[in-house]
């Protein structure tokens, strides 16, 4: 990634004419003539064919175009702006990844409706000095009002009183009404110091005593599960708190929010804001409005918080930096751990990558000086790391439907007798992955998707994971009409789980998964249970795997370890090492020994080495030699045009007239390599026949002047789609 950063405009003064990008409909960026000097970021109101809309001033107008044929900006609204700092960064990222610049600003103002003030929120209140009389009803409602805080509305649903009666007694002035806030305003209060050891300390001090002037601003936190990295930062934050400045903390699960905050509260005594796609609309413009206004000090959120409006930005966290649901893959494809660096350096803030696993990019950044790493190499406090243990599969010899090993069952056995908790992991959601009818061997697929359709036994389904198909499990095969057992060939969490209770019938047993919590408030519930001690057997996918604390959880055991290994993912023995040590981490927190069992059929791969061994350094060190010879990532950039239409010919023919037009004349064009078009790995998705061309380049040559040059005269049949993904994660 490019170090460089320049700025939109050195003045944020505009004269003469802007561009001026359109919040709704979703209109796009239009020059307008301006009267009067006004600045980048400021809201305005604008004609467009019959109508006004609402509008942020982007930038300067476009340069050699007649000021006269402009139609003018109608008004400036002064309450509120967005900042240049914020708007310069949306400008980068379009450039980087290639994305509309409407597209990205729409991520920064999702609805025109941010900008208008919120409305208060109205509570209830009985006025002492009022003497009037009152009916019955009005009785009723006024001894309701003295016991509780409640709007009009909450107050006529609990006593079920019409809303005429409460408002006759406001008109008499029996009752008050008096504004609150739905979120407090974030003051310390009360906080709580926890004691640091030597290296927390060291970590902290070591941030804090870099100079941000430098780009000395990104820190590489690289520890060890348990080592105390969320205190270093907790630390930092209460630093940039007490200077009155602004934080974000960014996680790659939601199901993660609730942890956090709970760690969160019990430090500050008070809650951090929340940012994800399960807050609704209207919480979510209360707390753009309070960030805007600076209201708002502390942020938690999933990627899309990365483009919230701060004013005084001083702290990005990035938790869990490796991890792969920072990509977005939908929309605007950027990764939010790449762009937090970009934001960090853009506003002079710091920036916190905190894993256990760092990224290899992560890495190589910082041995070549672009980042700061500092390492928390030992667990906090007594707890000590999980002694590891490789189980050989091909050794086992399990019946063909059972999956957890014999060294797996004596292990469980152990803890449950000792009274600890066990995680049983594999990732894969249902009960299995692929159902054949017996008689004639069809298998249930996704008609809109070349995948297989998942069992979930559960909820008696067969459902597609890619676009969310869903049938339920029939009686007779489709195609032979043979009534016979379907036969399910692999195991989910479900089929993991029903072996775990077959074994240990008495133990009690939760599944997790992205589909068994449907949300952060259930998740949060289980996850309390699971705190608590009522849970004997958890068996869940990745999704456990991050960020969790259960101090009774002393056994893990790893199903089907290899799974990740497979297909052509350049980053698939980096994941695999990332997931099986993350989850492994999550054994022996406390003061009781740790205990990890990975089920392998490949005891020999340098994965399982790596992590038999603990030689962590040798892993990495050999996949940074692998990628550095074929010039991948971070020794080579990637780039990814899928091109995808539900009519195949149309597709077909297009892509033979896109590949003839591949530019062989650009400068650096000896240094690119262009590969394909080939079907992708999942040829059809969502109804859309999909190819892939993959684009390589050596570490010094940017690809996206070139891709420009190569769409440059393109014209795109009616029904095609090009999807231009930028150092892409996903090879499907």
């Amino acid at each position: 990634m490019e170090k460089s950063f320049s700025n939109m405009e050195k003045n944020n003064k505009i004269k003469n004419s802007c561009q001026v990008f359109l919040i709704y409909p979703g209109k796009g960026i239009y020059d307008y003539g301006v009267k009067d000097n006004i600045e980048i970021g400021q809201v305005v109101s604008v004609p467009l064919r019959k109508k006004v809309y609402q509008g942020i001033v982007f930038g300067e107008g476009t340069k050699d175009f007649p000021i006269s044929k402009l139609k003018d900006i109608i008004e400036v609204h002064s309450s509120i702006a967005i900042s240049p700092e914020l708007l310069n960064f949306c400008n980068w990222l379009s450039n980087w990844y290639m994305s509309e610049k409407s597209q990205v600003l729409k991520m920064v103002i999702p609805t025109a409706k941010f900008l208008n003030p919120v409305k208060k929120k109205k509570i209830l209140e009985f006025n002492n000095k009022s003497d009037i009389q009152t009916t019955f009803l009005g009785d009723k409602v006024i001894e309701y009002v003295r016991n509780n805080n409640s709007t009009i509305s909450e107050c006529s649903a609990a006593i079920n009183v019409s809303y005429s009666v409460i408002k006759k007694l406001i008109k008499d002035n029996v009752l008050l009404t008096k504004n609150i806030n739905d979120i407090e305003i974030q003051n310390i209060k009360n906080e709580k110091t926890p004691k640091l050891n030597h290296s927390q300390k060291n970590a902290v001090n070591a941030i804090l005593s870099v100079r941000l002037e430098n780009e000395g601003n990104i820190f590489l936190l690289d520890g060890v599960t348990g080592s105390g990295k969320t205190e270093v930062y907790l630390e930092i934050i209460s630093i940039e708190l007490k200077k009155n400045k602004q934080c974000l903390v960014l996680i790659p699960e939601i199901a993660l929010s609730n942890y956090f905050i709970d760690r969160f509260y019990d430090r500050f005594n008070f809650l951090p804001a929340v940012w994800h796609s399960n807050i609704s609309q209207n919480n979510k413009h209360k707390t753009w409005r309070k960030i805007i206004n600076g209201e708002v000090k502390v942020v938690i959120g999933a990627r899309s918080a990365l483009f919230l409006p701060f004013q005084n930005l001083s702290l990005i966290v990035v938790d869990e930096e490796h991890d792969t649901s920072y990509k977005q893959e939908d929309g605007v494809i950027y990764n939010a751990r790449d762009m937090a660096v970009v934001r960090g350096r853009m506003s002079n803030s710091k920036v916190i990558l905190a894993s256990a696993t760092p990224s290899l990019e992560s890495i190589y950044n910082a041995e070549i000086g672009k980042y700061n790493k500092i390492v928390l190499s030992e667990r906090y406090g007594f707890a000590k790391m999980p002694e590891i243990t490789i189980v050989d599969m091909q050794k086992e010899r399990l019946p063909a439907n059972k999956w957890i090993a014999q060294a797996s069952i004596t292990a469980i056995t152990r803890a449950l007798e000792s009274n600890e908790q066990v995680l049983l992991y594999i990732n894969r959601r249902g009960y299995s992955p692929l159902t054949l009818c017996k008689s004639c061997g069809y298998r249930f697929s996704c008609p809109n998707c070349s995948s297989w359709l998942v069992n979930h036994k559960k909820t008696n389904t067969m459902l597609c994971h890619h676009c969310g198909y869903e049938e339920k499990i029939l009686e007779e095969c489709p195609n032979c009409k043979s009534k016979e057992e379907f036969a399910p060939c692999g195991p989910g969490v479900e089929r993991l789980a029903a072996e775990a209770k077959s074994l240990f019938p008495s133990a009690r047993l939760e599944i997790i998964a992205s589909d068994t919590l449907n949300n952060s408030i259930e998740a949060d519930k289980i996850f309390k249970i699971i705190s608590k001690g009522d849970v004997d057997i958890i068996v869940g996918t990745q999704l456990i795997a991050k960020g969790h604390n259960f101090l009774n959880l002393t056994t893990v055991i790893a199903v089907d370890a290899d799974l990740g290994l497979s297909g052509g993912d350049l980053r698939a023995s980096e994941r695999t090492f990332q997931i099986l040590t993350q989850l492994a981490g999550r054994a022996g927190r406390a003061n009781k020994k740790g205990y990890a069992y990975i089920q392998s059929y490949d005891p020999s791969h340098n994965v399982m080495k790596a992590m038999q061994t603990g030689k962590i350094k040798s892993f990495i060190n050999a996949e940074a030699e692998g990628r550095e010879f074929r010039k991948l990532p971070p020794y080579g950039r990637l780039a990814s045009l899928i091109i995808q239409s539900s009519n195949l010919p149309i597709l077909e023919n297009f892509l033979t007239v896109l590949s003839s037009r591949i530019p062989q004349n650009y400068k650096y064009r000896e240094r690119i390599d262009v590969l394909g078009p080939a079907p992708a790995p999942i040829a059809k998705l969502r109804t859309f026949y999909r190819y892939r061309f993959l684009l390589k380049s050596k570490e010094d040559i940017r690809i996206q002047p070139f891709i420009k040059e190569w769409l440059r005269n393109i014209k795109l049949p009616k029904g095609i789609r090009i999807k231009i993904d930028i150092d892409p994660y996903s090879f499907l």
